[in-house]
């Protein structure tokens, strides 16, 4: 909670969507989302009293659905016309919604939208074109590449420890873990494929 709280300081957003348990940390942040969402089944009755004070849109839903609550908020947000969002509170203790989270930013990718899941060690992000990375504003001193799809072919790394040139990264190959950046610009070239790019810090 200290690193949410600290992140929405610092960053600025033109909407804040609060999904179904969202709901309850936005209470405890003393924040007032412009949207919320869910089934709100997992939340007691004073927090949905003061949800329903906040005197804003509310979309329900009923808890057997297709999609879960983070997918249904990125859909909203794409509605209003986003063309970058980011994901906090996306990773946790269930694995299972965390990589469904993971494949939202593949979602939002192939539909032109830049998107990130931000927790207090790192953030993750995808790409299927290349990508400049700038190390004063680098999240963490890791950065790790691992593909999402089969293969990411013709992957060239400038300003890495460890350099790549027009190199593959597989599924269930380790190659791309725990890279650093040496100068003040990276830069990943990508020719085919989506990569998962994660800057950590520990």
């Amino acid at each position: 909670m200290p690193f949410t709280r600290s992140y929405l300081k610092s960053h600025t957003f033109d909407w804040i969507i609060a999904a179904d348990k969202g709901v309850k940390y936005a209470v405890e942040l003393n924040l007032t989302p412009d949207l919320i969402l869910g089934d709100f089944d997992s939340l007691d009755l004073d927090i949905q009293k003061r949800m329903r004070s906040w005197k804003i849109p509310i979309r329900t839903f009923p808890p057997e659905k297709d999609y879960t609550d983070t997918h249904l908020a990125m859909e909203e947000a794409i509605a209003i016309g986003a063309d970058e969002i980011t994901f906090l509170g996306a990773t946790g203790t269930r694995l299972d919604h965390t990589w469904a989270n993971i494949g939202l930013l593949q979602n939002a990718m192939k539909r032109g939208i830049r998107a990130w899941i931000v927790d207090k060690h790192n953030r993750i992000s995808m790409w299927d074109h290349n990508r400049v990375l700038k190390k004063n504003e680098a999240f963490g001193d890791y950065i790790s590449l691992i593909p999402y799809t089969e293969k990411v072919t013709g992957i060239t790394l400038e300003g890495f420890y460890y350099p790549l040139c027009d190199a593959e990264l597989t599924l269930g190959i380790s190659l791309g873990i725990s890279n650093e950046l040496v100068d003040d610009i990276g830069i990943i070239k990508i020719q085919s494929g989506d990569l998962i790019v994660i800057e950590s810090r520990d």
